[in-house]
């Protein structure tokens, strides 16, 4: 099976949607015509199944005739309803901790974001109600806004601009100060679009459908997400260079946050207000949050899984406060970001104490500290930063369908792979002045689909690179780099061969071995002691270790203290290199014994003391 999202670039399909092609041919793909594949992935994102071999026919087809497919949405079955107060769901709360944690935006984004136009249009506004002056925005807030937004937009990828109402306003809480709080304005279903009975905010469905669902609503919706930021805090940081000092919060990054959830990192399990349960699911019959779709309890149990968790249940309000293992986003694409424990997938904020705007649409306060998946937990330290959404939230947007743009593919896809046949060359045994070339193999395995890129550097003396320092390989292709081992006075000489680069299936740098023995020029044959020495019976079983300079044939012999011959250990021809061997001394009595080895015409020999 393939995934067409590898073949058409920045695009991503709804993966639950059942919308694969098989046997989509490579060249064809990336080769479609680039102004028509965001109508392709339309098309996918409606759940369209298709199978089999697909001819170049009906890929034309698809592309060409895309236009009046899409204008054929069923708008008019279209459910939506809104969400709760934004003030009151999913809230972010300063600590009092100075975290001096930084983390800036990815240069590579940084890039994108000069490149395009922003996929937000944002109207700035102050409530009334709740107003910190005269004035409203200052423009220093409204600048930093601005970039905040300009990160989504190299993360996400939409046709249709997204609509962002931001509100200056005053917010106050039981539980002490509140940064800002956001949330979807609608969440809606469109037959055909998406994972069946599954609520998505409506920015989702505007960029999976590229049309601006909005307007399709029947109650003059003017914004598609709605963002509260507390004008009355007085310790904002609003720089760029994502470094508040000591005691401020960095506004970008609470921008961030925001937006996350308006986007879509929001579930629906909430405590009820008069016992200790909890349900999930916004309508009646109740219709979960497509966030919900991918959490799992600490047992890989389905949070949805009514046999388990009915809904609703004293055992989901039991989920929902940490008491079933926890609860975790176990998506494939978020598991497949994570370095840790796969299998489970990335914490969620389910503290004992239920906290409302808090519990459940956060990622885990302690687990994802100090981490770049930091974004989304419910506090935010002081003299903190982080100005990326983080590969965890990229990995659930994938998985819940949204088409995402460059910054998030960094993170998943395309990838290099990286495959070496040892990381370990031996070199064996040389005499001083001589040399010898050994071949190590890399491979870019077949399913990449990026090239992998290597810059190798040597650590120690004795080695040195016969090929190019700096070189790519193709996706399925491999190549073979030259090492080698010029010795120029007589000892043992170990070094290793970095290797960076930039597959996803092993950290970088790679790191190989290399060993290599040096005896002296003109040196056939070097003998080193026996070990251990002397030698009693009890279990002990010596072991003797030669080295040889060349190809020779070699005699190696067990003498007593008197000359007379015990047995003899080797007689073979053997290649250049060092070998042990161990002596098998049972049956022999206590004494003194000679061991002698003859290489060529080269003599060397030593002694053992053996008790019995």
């Amino acid at each position: 099976m393939v995934n067409l999202s590898h073949y058409i670039g920045s695009d991503s399909i709804l993966q639950n949607s059942g919308s694969f092609l098989n046997n989509v041919p490579y060249c064809l793909m990336r080769n479609v015509f680039r102004r028509e594949k965001d109508r392709l992935r339309q098309l996918l994102a409606e759940g369209c199944l298709i199978t089999g071999r697909i001819s170049i026919f009906l890929i034309v087809f698809l592309l060409l005739d895309a236009k009046a497919i899409f204008a054929q949405h069923p708008f008019h079955e279209i459910r939506s309803r809104p969400v709760p107060d934004t003030g009151e769901i999913c809230t972010l709360d300063p600590t009092d901790l100075n975290a001096f944690f930084y983390i800036g935006a990815d240069p590579r984004i940084e890039a994108v974001m000069k490149q395009q136009a922003s996929l937000f249009e944002v109207g700035y506004s102050t409530d009334l109600a709740n107003p910190c002056s005269p004035a409203g925005w200052p423009q220093e807030a409204i600048e930093a806004f601005e970039y905040a937004m300009a990160i989504w937009s190299a993360h996400l990828h939409s046709t249709v601009p997204i609509r962002v109402q931001a509100i200056w306003r005053s917010i106050e809480t039981e539980d002490g100060v509140t940064l800002g709080s956001a949330g979807p304005t609608r969440i809606v279903q469109i037959p055909g679009v998406g994972v069946p009975g599954t609520w998505y905010s409506v920015a989702q469905l505007t960029a999976m459908t590229g049309e601006p669902v909005r307007e399709q609503l029947n109650d003059d919706l003017s914004f598609d997400i709605r963002v509260n930021i507390n004008c009355s805090f007085g310790e904002w940081y609003f720089g760029r260079d994502a470094s508040p000092s000591e005691g401020l919060i960095d506004f970008i990054t609470v921008v961030l946050h925001e937006m996350g959830h308006g986007l879509g990192f929001i579930g629906s399990l909430a405590a009820k207000d008069e016992d200790e349960s909890a349900f999930w699911g916004a309508g009646e019959p109740p219709v979960p949050f497509v966030f919900d779709r991918f959490v799992k309890d600490g047992s890989h149990n389905d949070m949805l899984n009514s046999s388990i968790y009915p809904n609703p249940s004293v055992a989901l309000f039991q989920a929902l406060t940490g008491r079933r293992g926890g609860l975790f986003l176990a998506g494939d694409e978020v598991r497949s970001t994570l370095a840790g424990d796969e299998e489970a997938g990335a914490r969620l904020y389910t503290p004992q104490e239920y906290r409302r705007g808090s519990s459940y649409s956060h990622l885990d306060q302690e687990t994802f500290s100090g981490s770049g998946n930091a974004l989304m937990r419910p506090r935010i330290d002081r003299a903190f930063a982080i100005h990326t959404p983080g590969p965890v939230f990229c990995g659930l947007l994938r998985d819940t369908g949204w088409p995402l743009g460059e910054g998030c593919l960094i993170y998943l896809s395309p990838f290099a792979s990286v495959k070496t046949d040892s990381d370990f060359l031996d070199f064996g045994v040389l005499p001083a002045g001589g040399q010898q070339d050994l071949r190590l193999f890399l491979e870019n395995e077949f399913f990449a689909d990026e090239l992998l890129r290597i810059e190798a550097e040597m650590d120690g003396s004795g080695f040195e690179l016969l090929t190019e320092s700096e070189f790519t390989v193709p996706p399925g292709a491999s190549v073979q780099m030259g090492v080698r081992f010029s010795p120029d006075e007589a000892g043992i000489r170990q070094s290793r061969l970095r290797l960076k680069h930039n597959a996803k299936n092993i950290p970088s740098p790679l790191w190989i071995e290399l060993y290599g023995e040096a005896l002296r020029e003109q040196q056939v044959v070097q003998l080193d002691q026996s070990f251990p020495n002397p030698i009693v019976s009890s279990g002990s079983v010596p072991t003797l270790s030669y080295a040889i300079a060349k190809d020779s044939d070699v005699k190696l012999d067990l003498y007593t203290a008197e000359g007379r011959h015990v047995r003899s250990l080797v007689h073979e021809r053997q290649t250049a290199g060092r070998y042990r061997l161990e002596l098998d001394l049972s049956g022999l009595s206590s004494g003194v014994y000679i061991y002698r080895i003859v290489v060529n015409s080269s003599i060397e020999s030593g002694k053992l003391l053996y008790f019995r």
